[in-house]
């Protein structure tokens, strides 16, 4: 349920303004006239028509894979995500294999808040089709989701290469460059843009938000760079957004809300702008109107968990707990399958200690996603904090083996030793204390090592870890504990002689 409006900005000009190898039915380019129906012709369908149409289709014919890829993009298009991606994924099953079916499974998995599997897709995509603008752009959006600067800039560069007199490879290079903080950099960058297209909404937009993210906060020449758009486009609702949090950083909110309050008049069917009005008052400490928000927005959109899902991360986040948990299962009593849901739901169970019912909420992720990395990791957590080890060591080696990740194995170290596996305990905790980040050491691994191998009575090999572990913890309970095992284990070795 995270906010991901501005990043999908990207996607919805880039699925709007390019064709893919193979494009799908797409409406006339604005500003063209429309043809004029005849007795002999019919005017081109709307979208929707061509929903119900390819839906039929594909009812009195599952096989065909034309009707369900084009059907699936054009679901996607019309923010249908969930039920676009299932049919693009039948197509994939039914052979097709080109960059239009993987860029929108890519788009519909961004859209749904996955983004690592929306990499994936994109990446295939890619492959199919590496110069393709839309392609490019949002493999660059989604890796910076990630976290994978490097990746992003590295597609970016390529993107300028290939495209040095097109704007959106500057574009994304500066998205990049606001990401680590390179507010010159990204400006230079998207002045590049601006001299290719003076009138390119994204560059503007990009460049007023530098200076919202800026040190020395601009929020009136972010103001301006948002109101040229808006000047042209009065509807533009990514400008609009850009501009009521410019005027939320301002302090000014009633101008934020109203603001705001355009963009839910634009778009009456997405719940999205009314909560950013609650979550707006929420951000000012203004916790009454909040409330008043979210509930407006669960009357306006009854059948939407998201009013009471983002009620219920600030209730957490407030450590109120129990009210979290209620909005949570209001939220799942709307949509019970949302994995997202079911995850936060989890994860504040367990940390009150209600360990069944975090249970049953990552159990049924796993029901769906059987390998999702996360949801087995922490149903694992959930095994250990009950005492039961077989079924936590079962859990955390799956998670291993799905994700090769630190904490997976660290859990599974941890199964091993309350076992009294020990020799696989310590290799759990060698290989763990062998890939160590220099930068950010982890010294609760060499106490667990000196643990195991005082265990296991190697005393050498004991006091080496409890003596790493204090090079990083030299305080506090567990170094008193490491200090007294050196003296009691040195002790043993003297009199061994």
């Amino acid at each position: 349920m995270r906010r991901l409006r501005f990043a999908l900005f990207f996607c919805a000009v880039l699925i709007a303004s390019i064709a893919l190898t193979r494009p799908a039915a797409q409406g006339r380019p604005h500003g063209t006239p429309a043809p004029s129906p005849s007795p002999s012709t019919s005017p081109t369908p709307t979208p929707q028509e061509r929903i119900a149409t390819l839906t039929q289709t594909v009812r009195d014919n599952p096989n065909d894979r034309g009707a369900r890829e084009e059907l699936g993009v054009l679901l996607v298009q019309t923010n249908q995500a969930t039920e676009g991606r299932g049919q693009l994924e039948n197509a994939v099953r039914l052979g097709a294999d080109d960059a239009q079916v993987w860029f929108f499974i890519g788009v519909a998995d961004r859209q749904l808040g996955d983004a690592p599997d929306s990499v994936n897709a994109l990446e295939r995509a890619e492959n199919l089709d590496p110069a393709n603008q839309a392609v490019l752009s949002n493999l660059t959006d989604t890796y910076l989701q990630l976290g994978r600067n490097q990746d992003a800039k590295r597609v970016a560069n390529r993107a300028i290469q290939l495209h040095p007199k097109d704007a959106f490879g500057y574009e994304a290079l500066a998205a990049v460059q606001l990401e680590e903080g390179k507010l010159s950099d990204a400006r230079r960058s998207l002045q590049q843009a601006l001299a290719i297209d003076p009138k390119d909404a994204r560059a503007r937009i990009l460049l007023g938000r530098s200076y919202l993210g800026d040190p020395k906060s601009n929020p009136d020449q972010a103001i301006a760079q948002f109101d040229s758009i808006l000047a042209s486009d009065p509807k533009n609702v990514d400008a609009l957004a850009a501009k009521a949090d410019a005027l939320g950083q301002k302090n000014d909110v009633a101008g934020a809300v109203a603001v705001l309050g355009q963009i839910v008049k634009l778009e009456p069917d997405r719940v999205e702008p009314e909560d950013n009005i609650a979550t707006l008052y929420l951000s000012k400490n203004m916790t009454s109107q909040a409330r008043a928000a979210f509930a407006q927005a669960i009357k306006d959109h009854p059948k939407s968990p998201e009013p009471y899902a983002v009620q219920a991360e600030y209730d957490a986040k407030r450590r109120s707990f129990a009210d979290a948990a209620k909005e949570f299962e209001a939220a799942l009593a709307i949509d019970p399958t949302n994995p997202r849901l079911l995850f936060d739901y989890g994860r504040l169970q367990l940390l009150v200690k209600q360990n069944f019912k975090a249970q049953d909420a990552f159990s049924k992720i796993l029901r769906q996603q059987p390998n999702d990395p996360e949801a087995t990791f922490w149903l694992a957590e959930t095994y250990a904090a009950e005492n039961q080890w077989p079924q936590a060591r079962d859990q955390y080696r799956h998670a291993f083996q799905v994700s090769h990740g630190y904490q997976a194995l660290f859990g599974l170290g941890v199964a091993f030793y309350h076992l009294n596996d020990l020799k696989s305990a310590r290799d759990a905790f060698v290989a763990l204390a062998a890939h160590q980040d220099r930068n950010h050491p982890d010294g609760q691994v060499w106490f667990a090592l000196g643990e195991t191998e005082r265990r296991l009575g190697a005393r050498k090999a004991a006091i080496l870890a409890y003596k790493r572990f204090l090079a990083y913890v030299p305080s506090g309970a567990a170094a008193d504990k490491a200090r007294g095992y050196i003296k009691q284990l040195s002790g043993q070795a003297r009199r061994s002689r």
